[in-house]
């Protein structure tokens, strides 16, 4: 994906980068890594710390607040925005994100999608049981369908006040090798499962585990999509 990123939004040495949500930096150490100078914006101050510690750099500068309050420098080549984007009010963030980026620059916007329903294994479908049982109003694995898969209100969204333009989306289809305790580590950072009562909690990751942990290898191939949307600043 950031290949992409270099090949169609100039993300290369010495391009300006705005990181919106930057979280604890998993995005943007590639970012890093490319030789782009990037202004994270992020605003909980323990993620920041934890930015700021592992990803220190003299090209690297965090801004520890809201994105929507956030004082900036504008003139970015591009803006970006890893797993975070769905958290702002587009009537007000698209046309922000604009001010902040040259006119030909680029916004990118992205999610990782744990799962791909026309991808269907026997390890989702016994999933669904464990689902049923303890949270019975979520739709099972191959009825459920995403948010970042709607195109159509995504394309909406970014082209919000004309800002923004010739929108596309890229699906990039991957898996994930999952053992009983990164099946647990990963699904404990679920909202859903996150807010269980703990007693339900604790045997939905049991049971979890244990669906992994009784096959033959002790682990499983999970489906997974990035799902990729980039838009042109209009030089309007």
């Amino acid at each position: 994906m950031f290949d992409l990123l270099a090949d169609r939004c100039g993300l290369r040495t010495g391009a300006r980068v705005l990181e919106i949500g930057a979280g604890n930096g998993l995005a943007t150490g590639p970012l890093l890594a490319a030789g782009a100078h990037v202004v994270a914006v992020e605003p909980g101050e323990s993620l920041a710390a934890i930015l700021a510690a592992d990803h220190g750099s003299d090209r690297l500068g965090v801004v520890v607040a809201d994105f929507e309050s956030a004082e900036l420098p504008g003139g970015f080549d591009l803006a970006v925005a890893a797993t975070s984007l769905h958290w702002l009010d587009p009537d007000t963030a698209i046309g922000k994100i604009a001010g902040q980026v040259r006119a030909g620059g680029w916004l990118a916007a992205w999610w990782n999608e744990f799962g791909d329903t026309n991808r269907p294994t026997t390890f989702r479908d016994r999933l669904d049981q464990v689902y049923a049982d303890l949270l019975p109003a979520e739709p099972g694995y191959r009825s459920s369908r995403s948010h970042v898969l709607d195109t159509d209100r995504w394309r909406q969204r970014l082209t919000t006040g004309g800002w923004f333009t010739d929108v596309t989306v890229d699906i990039i289809e991957w898996q994930q090798t999952l053992t009983a305790d990164t099946a647990r580590d990963l699904w404990s950072t679920f909202p859903n499962i996150a807010e269980l009562a703990p007693p339900d909690r604790e045997q939905f990751l049991t049971r979890l585990a244990a669906l992994i942990d009784g096959e033959p290898t002790g682990a499983v191939e999970d489906p997974r999509l990035t799902v990729l949307y980039t838009a042109t600043r209009t030089t309007a």
